[in-house]
């Protein structure tokens, strides 16, 4: 009986398997112009969850055209998680630049979270490379 029940489980989840692996012929490519500036455009979300996500997603994906509203983010946000996940995207892509934001964003941070936060981020050699 119990043989049953798996075997049934499995036919009847192969469908959705099925339906929901993309079709190899219709891939196509990413457009990043268009993905940044939906990111760019998350960074001046009302909600910080998207927020935090477009950071994440910035980083992960090098995209280098956010800097400014990341810079942006670091000056104007209260919200901690929000400021940390932007200060890490604009260390990760922007190079000299980011570093120059976040150091000059560190000596006006009031919040003492985000202030560690930011020096431990300058401070640590392997975010530093990246």
């Amino acid at each position: 009986m119990k043989i049953m029940r798996v075997m049934l489980a499995v036919l009847l989840g192969l469908p959705f398997v099925f339906a929901a692996t993309p079709d190899s012929n219709n891939i196509t490519t990413v457009n990043w112009s268009k993905a940044e500036l939906n990111y760019k455009e998350c960074l001046k979300s009302s909600n910080n969850g998207v927020k935090v996500g477009a950071a994440i997603y910035i980083r992960k994906y090098n995209l280098k055209g956010a800097i400014e509203e990341l810079k942006s983010l670091l000056a104007k946000e209260n919200v901690e998680n929000v400021k940390m996940s932007g200060a890490l995207a604009l260390l990760t892509i922007g190079g000299k630049e980011g570093r120059t934001a976040i150091q000059n964003a560190l000596e006006t941070e009031e919040n003492e979270i985000v202030a560690e936060f930011y020096r431990s981020i300058l401070d640590n050699q392997i975010i530093a490379q990246h």
